[in-house]
C-alpha cells in the first residue's frame, strides 16, 4: 500500500504542475529564433577560413545575448549552419575589439575547455529541449575539439565519431568551420522534414561574458532554444564496431616459504575487447570480455576527515559509454562493480520522448543488473523508473525500485521520488521531495526526505539509514563584465535529521561565499558547524588562488581548523600546476593534523610529444603508503592507442611491474 500510495503522490504532483498555466513573465520571453535548413550541394573545406561558396547564401544566426545582463553582447558573433546527406556544417565568426587577448591554451582534444575563449552548437535532434538529448560542439580559437553527445560516450575517438574542426585568431576576432557527420548522431528515422532544437553560445574570457544566440539565461533554460526548421536527414547507416585489446608484462612478486621470503618474477598475458551495435538508429548494445580495469588511473581518495565514505568518482571506460542514460543519482555508484569478466549495456531511445538503458555485468562472485526508463512529459517534465539488481553466491538477492519525477514552471520546480528495496525478508524504502526556485541573482531550495533502517542498496551510495530530516538552502550570485569584482557567490544552509527514535542524529549549519576578480585572483571564506551525533563541530576555512582561469599554470592554498567530532583540527592544503615548453607539472599537498597527523602529496608530471603522445607520471606520497608510476601512451585519437607502464597506477605502494598494452578500433 505504501509503494502505491507514494507512486500516486508522484505522478500526482507531475500531472498538477505539468498542467498549471503559463504566467505572464512566462508568455513575454523572447521569441525563439529560427534558422531555415539549407542543403548544400558544394560542402566546405574545413580550414578556418570562410571564403566557401557555400556560406554566401548561408541561413545566419545573428544577435547574441550576455546571458546575465539580457542585453546585446558587447562583442557580437554571427554562425552559419547548412548541411548535406553526409553531415552538419557550422560556421562561426566571433568577432573581438581586442583580438590580442583572445585566450586559448588546450591543445588535446576531448579534454576540458576551461578558462579560455570557446564556442558551442547545440543540437536536439528530437526536439524534446530535454538536455539528455542534447548534443553540444565545442571548440577554441586553437581548434582544439570537445564533443558531448547526449548518450554519453567513452573517450575513444573512434567511438566518440570523428568529426572536424578549424579554427583561425583573425584581425576582428576568431573564425571556426565544424563539419559534424550525420552518423556520430541519434536523430528521428523520418522521411518528412522536422524541426530540431539549436543553439550557439560562446564564453570570452578576457570579460566573463557568456553570450547565447537565443538567450537561455544564466539558468538555461532548455526550452528557450533556437529551431532548426525543415530539416532532412538522411537515413541512419546501423555500425558495427570492434575494440580488442592485447596487454602483457612482467612483476615481481613477494611469496613466503614458512619465514623466508622470496622474490620471484611473473609474467603475464591478456586480451580482452569491446563491441558497439547500432540495434536500431537509436538504440545501441554495448559488450565487454575481460575488460582491463587494473592499468587504469582511478581518482584519488582525499585525507579529509568525513563521518562517512567519501564518493570518489569513476573513470573506467565501461561505465562512461552511456552514462547519461544510467544516472540514477546515488542509486548507482559504479565503483561498488570492483570485478568484471564481462558485461552487456542496452541503450538509446525506443521513441521520441522515451529512452531506456539496461547494464549487466558477471563475475563469479557477483553478478548485476540496472534498468533505468526515463519519459518526457513536456519540454520542463519527466518521470524516471528504475531497478537495481545485485546478487551474490550463497546470499539473498538484493533488489532496488526507484521511480522519481520533476517539474518546472517558470524558475519553480518540485521534485519527488521514492525508492523500495527488497533483500530475503527484509524491506527498506526512502523518498524525498523538494521546491527549488532558481532565478538569476537568488537560488534557492527547501528539501525534505526519509531512509529506512532497513533500506539496503548494494550498488548504490547511501552512508546511513534510518533517518528522517529537511533542509533549506539560499544563494546568491552575480557577475559584473567590469571593474575589480568579476563574480561572487554567497549562500548559506541548514540541514537536520533525526534517527527512527526521535534522537537528533545530524544538525548541520554552514555559511559558503566565493569571490573572484578580472585580475584572475579568488578568494573563498566558509564556515561550517553543528552536531553529528554526540559530536561538536565548528570549523573555518579559507582559500585564496591566483590565475583562477588558467587551468595549467595556477596556484591555490587553503587553510581549515576548528573543531571535528570535539577535537581540534587544522588542515593546510595547496595545489600548483605549471605548463612551459611542452611540460606540464602539478603538485597536490595536504597536511592534517585532528585524532593524528595525516599527510598526501600527490605529484603529476607530463610531457607532450604531440597531442596523441606523452609522457606521463603520478607519485604518491601519503602514510598508507609511497606508490609511483610511470605511463607513455599515444590515446585519444583516430589509429592505434598503446600504453607502456612502469609500476601500478592504483596501488598504495610503488609495484616493479611494467605492462604493454595496444587497442585496435575496426
Amino acid at each position: 500500500m505504501r509503494i502505491s500510495q507514494n507512486i500516486y503522490t508522484i505522478a500526482l504532483i507531475i500531472t498538477l504542475m505539468s498542467n498549471i498555466p503559463a504566467t505572464a513573465d512566462q508568455n513575454t520571453q523572447t521569441v525563439k529564433k529560427e534558422l531555415p535548413a539549407v542543403k548544400t550541394e558544394q560542402p566546405p573545406t574545413i580550414d578556418g577560413v570562410l571564403n566557401d561558396v557555400c556560406w554566401q547564401d548561408a541561413p545566419q544566426a545573428i544577435g547574441f545575448t550576455d546571458q546575465r545582463t539580457e542585453k546585446p553582447a558587447k562583442n557580437q558573433s554571427v554562425g552559419w549552419l547548412i548541411y548535406d546527406d553526409a553531415a552538419i556544417y557550422v560556421g562561426l565568426h566571433l568577432y573581438d575589439d581586442s583580438p590580442e587577448k583572445i585566450v586559448a591554451r588546450q591543445t588535446k582534444d576531448q579534454t576540458g575547455i576551461g578558462g579560455e575563449d570557446w564556442v558551442s552548437f547545440s543540437l536536439d535532434p528530437f526536439h524534446t529541449h530535454q538536455f539528455s538529448d542534447r548534443n553540444f560542439f565545442m571548440t577554441n580559437p586553437l581548434g582544439t575539439k570537445y564533443a558531448h553527445l547526449a548518450t554519453g560516450r567513452a573517450a575513444k575517438s573512434e567511438w566518440i565519431g570523428l568529426w572536424k574542426a578549424a579554427a583561425k585568431i583573425v584581425q576582428d576576432g576568431w573564425v571556426v568551420e565544424m563539419e559534424i557527420p550525420w552518423q556520430i548522431l541519434d536523430y528521428p528515422d523520418t522521411t518528412e522534414p522536422i524541426r530540431m532544437g539549436i543553439n550557439f553560445d560562446r564564453f570570452q574570457q578576457r570579460t566573463g561574458e557568456r553570450s547565447w544566440w537565443c538567450n537561455l539565461g544564466v539558468q538555461e533554460f532548455r526550452e528557450n532554444d533556437g529551431h532548426w526548421i525543415d530539416v532532412l536527414p538522411p537515413p541512419r547507416k546501423r555500425e558495427l564496431k570492434f575494440l580488442p585489446y592485447l596487454s602483457g608484462g612482467i612483476s615481481e612478486t613477494d611469496t613466503s616459504v614458512g619465514t623466508t621470503s622470496r622474490s620471484r618474477q611473473e609474467y603475464t598475458a591478456r586480451a580482452g575487447a569491446d563491441l558497439r551495435y547500432e540495434v536500431t538508429p537509436q538504440l545501441r548494445l554495448i559488450g565487454t570480455a575481460n575488460p582491463d580495469f587494473d592499468n587504469i588511473e582511478q581518482s584519488v581518495e582525499g585525507i579529509d576527515f568525513s563521518y562517512s565514505e567519501r564518493y570518489v568518482g569513476d573513470r573506467r571506460p565501461f561505465f562512461s559509454e552511456g552514462g547519461n542514460v544510467y544516472n540514477l543519482g546515488n542509486l548507482f555508484y559504479s565503483r561498488r562493480i570492483m570485478d568484471m569478466d564481462g558485461g552487456l549495456k542496452l541503450f538509446g531511445k525506443v521513441a521520441k520522448n522515451t529512452s531506456v538503458g539496461t547494464l549487466g555485468t558477471y563475475h563469479r562472485n557477483n553478478q548485476n543488473f540496472i534498468l533505468r526508463a526515463k519519459q518526457s512529459l513536456t519540454a520542463t517534465s519527466h518521470i524516471i523508473a528504475g531497478f537495481l539488481s545485485h546478487h551474490r553466491p550463497n546470499a539473498d538477492i538484493n533488489s532496488v525500485g526507484h521511480l522519481s519525477g520533476n517539474v518546472r514552471q517558470g524558475k519553480f520546480s518540485v521534485g519527488s521520488s521514492f525508492t523500495q528495496s527488497w533483500e530475503g525478508e527484509a524491506d527498506g524504502r526512502t523518498g524525498d521531495v523538494n521546491l527549488r526556485y532558481n532565478g538569476s541573482l537568488f537560488q534557492s531550495v527547501l528539501f525534505g526526505y526519509f531512509v529506512d533502517p532497513d533500506f539496503v542498496n548494494n550498488l548504490g551510495y547511501r552512508p546511513f539509514t534510518g533517518l528522517r530530516g529537511g533542509g533549506l538552502e539560499g544563494i546568491i550570485s552575480n557577475e559584473w563584465r567590469e571593474g575589480l569584482i568579476r563574480s561572487i557567490f554567497v549562500g548559506a544552509n541548514v540541514i537536520a535529521s533525526n534517527n527512527y527514535d526521535g534522537e537528533l542524529f545530524q544538525q548541520d549549519f554552514s555559511v559558503f561565499s566565493n569571490f573572484s576578480t578580472h585580475s584572475d585572483y579568488g578568494l573563498s571564506i566558509n564556515w561550517y558547524g553543528g552536531r553529528f551525533q554526540e559530536f561538536t563541530d565548528s570549523v573555518f576555512s579559507i582559500r585564496l588562488r591566483a590565475r583562477t582561469s588558467d587551468q595549467f599554470n595556477n596556484v591555490n592554498v587553503s587553510y581549515n581548523w576548528g573543531e571535528r567530532a570535539d577535537k581540534r583540527i587544522h588542515r593546510i592544503s595547496g595545489n600548483l600546476n605549471l605548463r612551459a615548453f611542452g611540460f606540464t607539472a602539478g603538485l597536490s599537498s595536504s597536511i592534517q593534523w585532528h585524532f593524528e597527523r595525516r599527510y598526501q602529496q600527490i605529484l603529476t608530471l607530463a610531457y607532450d610529444f604531440s597531442p596523441a603522445l606523452s609522457l606521463g607520471s603520478r607519485l604518491i606520497w601519503q602514510v598508507d603508503g609511497f606508490n609511483i608510476y610511470f605511463a607513455l601512451r599515444r590515446s585519444g585519437y583516430a589509429g592505434t592507442d598503446f600504453f607502456i607502464i612502469l609500476g601500478d597506477p592504483n596501488a598504495l605502494e610503488f609495484k616493479q611491474r611494467l605492462v604493454a598494452k595496444v587497442i585496435r578500433s575496426f
